[in-house]
């Protein structure tokens, strides 16, 4: 890595790249699991996934613009990654949305009947049953005294439970050893039982006791429906006209534990459904937000890659050893801030996201400050103006439509995962700190790959590591569907080296090798728009529209299967469309003849094998016939 700080300007970027890098992998990661906290639905979060990506498109063209005619690469950067971390923490203190569902409270009172908790989503009580001309199968067991005053639910005397009837009275009794006999079953027209609204403020308060079923009792604060049993109710094969218990004690009334059946079917009342906050604050507030950092983070990137790109002519070397500096910011920090995740969680599993937020923008400000301290600079060139007014060289070529498509899909496939992997993985039990360590693994495994990307690139060959990435995607997709453990979650984590960081260093220096002389920023631009950008946004898209319709794990199945394809169709368009077949020719140094370097099937080289001499990697000629750095 010696050489890469030869230049020194390298190094300065480097030191940016990790903490800017740092500053995503604090929060990045737990993206869609905050969206879930807010009381988003998978649909709202594809939604807002797809236009905040469409929405950074515009940062690069206008931000990326302004930079190079003005040559203020320093001030436009500095202000893009500042205005980022201040959207980003504001993400932290958005209201909460949220829509509880839960089942009311049943049991049944001797005294006053069939009491089931009273949502405030019902109009009248009568909406907590559905109705049906079928007879309900009641059953009531466990029953138990509850006394105000004394706090217990139990007593010596055995409990009668009476059925009324002309023709006289049936008893079963209930003690430690009959409390669920099946004799306890009774039929009757549960609908026909007229109801009664009880307000909370008449209910009494009851004192609880620590025993096993005080949790099945309808909480004495809110309010109450009251249906009384009316005949006929059939017990035993005969009808009877009323229900009673027996003893009685002072002050205390009797409960049963009670269910419903119809048919063969279980019965159970009309869900309780309650909201706190505002739906329309918390989406829109989140949607603005969330657009603005997101355009703020592409533009920041984008304006770094092209001063990069503008500092080191090696793209498969200089590039990929710089940003494993970026890789080792991720890696570091995801799963610290999963951890501070993890310990800021409270009872009820409410993450306070303002931690990693903190983080993040801590980050995002040590790198601004570094932006501006160090001497990095990005010389005006004839790039802009080029790609404003184009040469006579065509830029678009079919091998480069054919190029631009495939990271447009590869973007697709990272932008699902990006987005629904979390909403998974979270659902078979992952914690924050598993969360983060999954992309510790995924950046710290592709670091020795970064670091040796100039001879893997070329022995391996760029588009034969973009099928790879396809291939891996292909291994990394399937291989989830079938996970239902949190850390075997972690083994698919480490494929994304290979899907994300190595598919990138091949994907820039496939770009940057089929590009016309002057246009090497204009494609840099491009590449990181249509992966990171549009690619993000169609594949959210697509992404919540098919897991709507289908179940997560057969679109990610689906998703594989579909990789595999693409990856087996562009391997055979590039090796018999685009391949260059170039025969050798002599060339001449000083009179005499040298052959050229020994080609490969896909027009790489052998990493080994300078033209002439041993050329270092940051201070070699252009091939747009421009020095680094102006040399």
């Amino acid at each position: 890595m010696a050489t890469v700080y030869r230049n020194r300007q390298l190094m300065h970027l480097s030191v940016i790249l990790f903490f800017y890098f740092a500053s995503i992998g604090c929060l990045f990661p737990y993206m869609t699991t905050h969206m879930r906290e807010l009381g988003f639905s998978l649909s709202e979060i594809a939604f807002i996934n797809a236009v905040s990506a469409f929405f950074s498109l515009i940062g690069p063209v206008l931000g990326g613009t302004f930079a190079e005619r003005q040559n203020r690469y320093k001030s436009t950067t500095v202000f893009f990654i500042f205005a980022g971390a201040l959207a980003f923490v504001s993400l932290a203190f958005i209201p909460r949305y949220e829509k509880l569902n839960y089942q009311p409270l049943v049991d049944f009172d001797c005294d006053a009947g069939l009491r089931v908790e009273r949502c405030v989503n019902w109009a009248n009580c009568g909406e907590a049953l559905e109705r049906s001309d079928d007879v309900t199968k009641i059953k009531l067991s466990n029953c138990h005294y509850q006394c105000p005053k004394t706090g217990h639910f139990t007593s010596e005397n055995p409990l009668l439970l009476c059925f009324r009837g002309d023709h006289g009275n049936m008893c079963t009794v209930f003690d430690e050893d009959s409390r669920n006999n099946s004799l306890t079953e009774f039929v009757s027209h549960l609908q026909s039982w007229p109801y009664v609204d009880v307000p909370a403020s008449t209910n009494d308060t009851v004192s609880i006791s620590n025993i096993s079923n005080e949790e099945d009792v309808p909480r004495a604060h809110v309010a109450m429906c009251h249906y009384l049993p009316l005949a006929p109710i059939s017990f035993n094969r005969k009808e009877y006209q009323g229900i009673s218990c027996r003893p009685k004690e002072e002050g205390c009334t009797i409960h049963c534990k009670v269910s419903f059946t119809r048919g063969e079917s279980p019965v159970m009342p009309r869900p309780c459904e309650e909201a706190y906050g505002n739906p329309s604050t918390t989406f829109w507030s989140y949607l603005i937000l969330r657009s603005l950092g997101d355009m703020c983070l592409l533009t920041a990137i984008c304006l770094l890659d092209a001063v990069t790109i503008w500092s080191t002519v090696d793209y498969e070397g200089s590039y990929g050893r710089i940003h494993a500096w970026a890789a080792l910011g991720i890696a570091t920090l995801a799963p610290i801030s999963g951890t501070a995740l993890d310990y800021y969680t409270d009872m009820d599993g409410r993450a306070d996201f303002s931690v990693p937020s903190l983080m993040s923008a801590a980050f995002a400000l040590v790198t601004a400050a570094l932006v501006i301290i160090f001497p990095i600079h990005r010389h005006k060139s004839a790039d802009f103006q080029q790609s404003v007014l184009p040469p006579k060289m065509k830029f678009l070529t079919g091998e480069m439509i054919v190029f631009l498509i495939v990271i447009l899909i590869l973007g697709m496939q990272w932008s699902v995962l990006f987005t629904f992997l979390p909403w998974l993985t979270q659902d078979i039990g992952c914690s924050f700190m598993q969360m983060g360590l999954s992309f510790a693994l995924m950046f710290g495994f592709s670091l020795p790959f970064l670091l040796i990307s100039k001879n893997m690139v070329r022995n391996i060959g760029k588009a034969n590591l973009l099928v790879f990435a396809f291939l891996f995607y292909f291994t990394r997709y399937a291989g989830i569907t079938f996970v239902s453990s949190a850390w075997w979650t972690l083994p698919f984590a480490l494929m994304g080296c290979f899907t994300l960081c190595v598919m990138w260093i091949a994907a820039v220096a496939y770009g940057q090798k089929i590009t016309p002389p002057g246009y090497s920023l204009v494609m840099q631009y491009l590449l990181n728009m249509l992966h990171f950008g549009l690619g993000r946004g169609l594949g959210s898209l697509a992404g919540g529209a098919l897991i709507s319709s289908y179940t997560q794990r057969v679109v990610f199945l689906g998703i594989g299967v579909f990789s595999a394809i693409i990856a087996f169709f562009y391997l055979t368009v590039y090796h018999i469309g685009l391949r260059k077949r170039t025969g050798s020719y002599p060339a001449t140094l000083n009179g005499s003849w040298f052959p050229l370097r020994e080609q490969y099937p896909n027009g790489d080289v052998k990493a080994r094998s300078p033209i002439v001499v041993e050329q270092e990697d940051d201070i070699d000629i252009a091939p747009n016939g421009r020095q680094v750095n102006g040399k």
